[in-house]
């Protein structure tokens, strides 16, 4: 397994693959895992005890002076066209650092495994298809798509044995690699994540006549976290027993606390910087509802996480999001703007009959649709059909 940031994110991509892959190894297969570490070989997070690890030291940053650059932006007008121009600016230099992170991992792994290859049956790679179409020529090999990627790409699509995604990315792959893109869905521990109480609430100083909005993932502006700052200000001064839990870290919290820093005075916004996986569900039960302001969203693991807590979400109008618009387990609202947002959260609290029952219909929909046995299985069965692999389960 190659994935870059396996050990120091606890993103969704990299969720869905330490999750994946421990079930995977539960169906009798053996996992080793090749991500990036400090130049001493650490790295924070740890993997499943049951998958080998294999660090690669170095000096790595895949977001390297994207803080700088938010600060900077911090002290501009956001909504005048010189905040624009930086975040344009911004948004230029993030993608040639991870252009650039990509091609150091990339050779790293051609170096560490050059007289490896044969000791795995198979490889998969996580969202790197110039990557995968390297590997592919050693092994057969899987790619994962946590994001759709240009028509440009399809030559190295085409090389790697099987491309696998979900939600927007699946939809859109498809349009110019047909069948060669194969469905694997997001999983989900349902006897983790699951409704039940909480204590946080009382520990933060908020009660049951709170209404707490929540946010899980991290602080990028992809994920639109600036605009949920400025519509949970407007908000606030609305409905003032509303209240902002935020779990997650990155580069635009200094943005955030800027923005909120009178509400953080009052004790309306809490930020939980790290929450392991295994804690995340009470975190998740201690909201009325989950927000997902994303500009751009494959397929959210928090919103299906939250939904199988019992907690309804409010999502943009992008992406993946759209894919749960028609279960009836929360609203969607238009992308990249903070009116909009501001809208749906007061018709939710203002009218909050309607929650109840997108709880339940949540509940059910993740029951019946989501599972890592489910998931594992359905890797298993790619590489028995399409890579030639032996089925060991």
């Amino acid at each position: 397994m190659l994935h870059s940031e396996l050990g120091v994110l606890r993103g969704g991509g990299e969720n869905f693959t330490r999750n994946l892959f421990e079930a995977f190894v539960e169906r009798g297969h053996f996992v080793a895992a090749a991500f990036v570490a400090d130049p001493w070989g650490r790295y924070t997070i740890p993997l499943p005890s049951s998958i080998e690890p294999i660090p690669l030291n170095g000096c790595w940053s895949r977001n390297f002076g994207q803080a700088a650059l938010s600060t900077v932006g911090c002290l501009m007008t956001l909504n005048g066209r010189l905040g624009n121009n930086w975040m344009r600016f911004q948004n230029a230099i993030s993608w040639r650092v991870i252009r650039w992170h990509n091609r150091r991992f990339s050779q790293r792994i051609d170096s560490e495994f050059s007289r490896r290859w044969k000791e795995f049956d198979a490889v998969y790679v996580h969202g790197d298809a110039a990557l995968a179409a390297a590997v592919a020529s050693y092994r057969p090999t899987i790619l994962r798509l946590p994001g759709p990627v240009s028509i440009e790409a399809e030559s190295q699509l085409r090389a790697v044995h099987a491309v696998c995604a979900n939600g927007d990315a699946l939809a859109t792959v498809k349009r110019f690699i047909g069948d060669h893109a194969i469905e694997l869905p997001i999983g989900l521990d349902t006897k983790l994540f699951k409704p039940g109480p909480s204590t946080l609430r009382s520990k933060l100083g908020w009660t049951c006549r709170h209404t707490v909005v929540g946010y899980v993932g991290r602080l990028t502006r992809l994920k639109g976290v600036d605009l949920l700052a400025a519509a949970f200000q407007k908000v606030s001064n609305d409905l003032p027993d509303t209240r902002l839990l935020i779990v997650g870290s990155g580069e635009e919290e200094r943005r955030i606390r800027s923005c909120l820093a009178n509400e953080f005075g009052r004790n309306l916004v809490h930020i939980e910087r790290d929450v392991s996986h295994e804690q995340l569900p009470e975190w998740y039960r201690a909201m009325d509802v989950l927000v997902m302001p994303s500009r751009y969203e494959n397929f959210s693991n928090a919103l299906i996480e939250g939904m199988s807590c019992g907690v309804p979400f409010a999502a943009s109008n992008v992406g993946g999001n759209r894919f749960l618009s028609g279960i009836g387990a929360g609203w969607l609202f238009e992308s990249e703007s903070v009116d909009a947002l501001t809208r749906c959260l007061h018709g939710i609290f203002e009218n909050n009959v309607e929650l109840p029952a997108h709880r339940e219909t949540a509940l059910n929909y993740v029951k019946e649709h989501h599972s890592w046995a489910a998931t594992a299985e359905r890797l298993d069965q790619i590489m028995t059909q399409l890579v030639g692999l032996s089925q060991l389960a």
